[in-house]
């Protein structure tokens, strides 16, 4: 595996979580070189080895290439209608032609939750953001304001991912990630911005409702895997969050 970050998946998770998804690969018996960039593709009329920025060849029978997408804003732009990294959408996912809506990938959306605008690349961002569209082309008034998600499964290892840190104070752990069993949280100022489980299940649910509360959550219960998570929410019987403008 080459990767261009000194972790995988180090954009998104972070450095505490790519360290863990580095160690899944190499403990299945993958070379997992870091902070290294493709050159070029070598051979004589088929894929032979592929070359590193840094001179090395590498034998390569093929390749899957994880290289990304840009949003596809060709026509939105000849339309006259207002695109930055995709298609900008208000909450309701409207377009700045009034009778233009967009949604996917390419959409770049007010989200009501978070206070920003989010463009997400995931299939279910796309399976739900559509028929809200749809909605709101039909006169609903209801802005989209799903938590994001998304999941992923490596080996005997599966996940799922929902909120949207993008930066964060710390990550706090519930279970033990060297037994690839455990719930990640990302916290700002008390506050879950985001969570993931690890071959934890039936938990997003949950998971979301922490993230949607905007609640601040007492550290050590968050991490204490005694503690229903049903039960951190102040506002849930048995809750001992602490107060939302708490510093």
């Amino acid at each position: 595996m080459l990767e261009r970050s000194s972790l995988p998946l180090e954009r998104i998770l972070g450095p505490e979580l790519g360290a863990i998804y580095r160690d899944i690969h190499t403990d299945h018996g993958v070379a997992v070189l870091t902070e290294t960039a493709l050159e070029a593709f070598e051979g004589d009329g088929k894929l032979e080895a592929v070359r590193t920025e840094d001179g090395r060849r590498i034998d390569a029978d093929f390749v899957v290439a994880g290289v990304g997408v840009i949003p596809r804003t060709d026509l939105a732009t000849a339309a006259g209608i207002d695109v930055d990294n995709g298609i900008l959408v208000s909450d309701r996912l409207q377009t700045s032609a009034p009778d233009v809506f967009a949604a996917g990938d390419v959409a770049n959306a007010e989200h009501p939750l978070f206070g920003r605008r989010i463009r997400i690349e995931h299939w279910a961002n796309a399976l739900n953001q559509g028929p809200a569209a749809a909605r709101s082309m039909l006169g609903s008034d209801q802005p989209y304001d799903a938590v994001p998600y998304f999941f992923s499964d490596q080996y005997d290892v599966g996940m799922e991912y929902a909120g949207y840190a993008t930066d964060w104070d710390e990550v706090v752990f519930r279970g033990d990630p060297k037994e690839r069993e455990f719930i990640a949280f990302w916290v700002k100022k008390g506050r879950v911005l985001a969570g993931m489980n690890v071959n934890v299940w039936e938990v997003t649910d949950q998971i979301q409702e922490l993230v949607r509360s905007g609640e601040r959550i007492d550290r050590d219960r968050l991490g204490d895997p005694d503690v229903p998570l049903h039960e951190l929410l102040p506002t849930r019987p048995g809750g001992a969050g602490l107060p939302r403008d708490a510093d």
